[in-house]
């Protein structure tokens, strides 16, 4: 039975490819590279920048750098404003909260993108906690921000859910001890990802999620 409730944000509470897209085109010819279809932008998202950008596009060394500075700038100062909360998200957020569920944010973006994100995208003050890397030294790595979150809750492991759309939030759930369900509202996943990965169910529906969050709520404090 759970009572905290911990959220990705790429793919889970926000639809972000059109923003990650921009910046990354952008910093990808600024620094001579070729830029990305518009159709692979999903692969770049859930996972860290490096090793999406070394893996993935096969960078390293100066160019590497070139890029990854290139797309923090860009976002920072452009691409964030493209991101969108997913349709019904914001609304089941407050729901919950009124619950009496005690939320937070777990995301391997960088922490001081997450505040004007989820402002912009109507979430509020919904969360008791937003956990982000590259703050308070907290590196780029899911199971860090997970614990990250947990420590600002002052929380254990019992009763709290992750709540995340790719299999690196099922991985970085399970190395904390705590079980995460999916979604798959953004489509960023391939197909049975978060089945494969070990989620303990996957929704594409909000009203199925919230079913399930409500159905399987602890007592709360």
């Amino acid at each position: 039975m759970y009572s905290t409730l911990l959220f990705d944000m790429d793919g889970t509470l926000i639809d972000s490819e059109a923003s990650i897209w921009i910046s990354l085109c952008h910093a990808l010819e600024a620094a001579g590279q070729p830029p990305i279809p518009r159709e692979r932008t999903r692969e770049f998202i859930g996972p860290p920048l490096d090793r999406t950008l070394s893996d993935l596009l096969g960078l390293s060394g100066e160019t590497f750098q070139r890029v990854w500075d290139g797309y923090a700038a860009h976002y920072r100062q452009v691409g964030l404003y493209g991101s969108e909360p997913v349709p019904g998200m914001p609304e089941l957020v407050a729901r919950l909260k009124k619950r009496g569920f005690r939320l937070a944010v777990a995301t391997c973006k960088p922490w001081d993108y997450c505040g004007p994100i989820l402002e912009l995208c109507g979430f509020g003050d919904s969360f008791e906690v937003v956990a982000g890397s590259f703050h308070n030294g907290v590196p780029e790595n899911k199971a860090a921000v997970i614990r990250d979150a947990l420590r600002q809750l002052n929380a254990g492991t019992e009763g709290v859910l992750m709540v995340g759309d790719r299999a690196a939030d099922v991985a970085g759930s399970r190395a904390c001890g705590i079980p995460c369900v999916g979604v798959d509202f953004c489509g960023y996943a391939d197909p049975g990802e978060m089945e494969a990965a070990g989620a303990l169910a996957v929704f594409d529906t909000m009203d199925g999620l919230e079913r399930f969050l409500t159905g399987n709520a602890g007592s709360q404090n």
